[in-house]
C-alpha cells in the first residue's frame, strides 16, 4: 500500500510541477534595466537588470514576480486596466526623493498593472516641485 501511495504522490507532484511550468510559460514577462533604486510595493529593487513575470491568473488575482539573479519576490497590483499603446514599460514616480514603480504596462497581455505609492509629504504649494515620471523600457522577448 505504501508503494502505491508514494507513486500517487510522485505523479501528483510531477503534474503540479508541469502545471506551474505551463503557467509560467504563458506569463506576461520581460527584462528591464533599472537605472535607480526603486520601491515596488514593499520591495526595494537595486539598480540593474531584473525580470518581471505575470502568470495567467485563473481566479482573477494577478501576482507579479520580480526576479533578480536567483532571488524571486512578489507583489500584487492594486488594479489592472487595458494597456494604452503597444510598448512594455515601467513607470517610475519620484516621491519625496525616492522612486516608486506605480505602473507596469505589458504589451504581451495588453494590460497595465497599477501599484500603490505614497503621497508626497505636505509642503508649501509655492515650493512644491512637479511630480517626476520616468519610463523604463521592458524587453518582452
Amino acid at each position: 500500500m505504501s508503494n502505491k501511495t508514494n507513486r500517487v504522490f510522485r505523479v501528483a507532484a510531477i503534474a503540479a510541477g508541469l502545471g506551474i511550468a505551463a503557467l509560467q510559460a504563458s506569463a506576461a514577462q520581460g527584462t528591464f534595466n533599472l537605472p535607480v533604486e526603486a520601491h515596488w510595493g514593499r520591495i526595494v529593487l537595486e539598480p540593474g537588470i531584473h525580470r518581471v513575470d505575470v502568470p495567467t491568473a485563473e481566479l482573477g488575482q494577478k501576482i507579479v514576480y520580480l526576479r533578480t539573479g536567483t532571488q524571486t519576490r512578489l507583489t500584487v497590483p492594486v488594479t489592472t486596466q487595458p494597456a494604452t499603446g503597444t510598448r512594455s514599460y515601467l513607470r517610475l514616480v519620484k516621491v519625496d526623493g525616492a522612486y516608486y514603480v506605480d505602473a507596469y504596462q505589458s504589451q504581451f497581455d495588453g494590460q497595465k498593472y497599477l501599484f500603490a505609492r505614497p503621497k508626497p509629504a505636505p509642503s508649501d504649494e509655492a515650493s512644491a516641485a512637479p511630480e517626476q515620471e520616468t519610463l523604463v523600457e521592458v524587453d518582452s522577448k
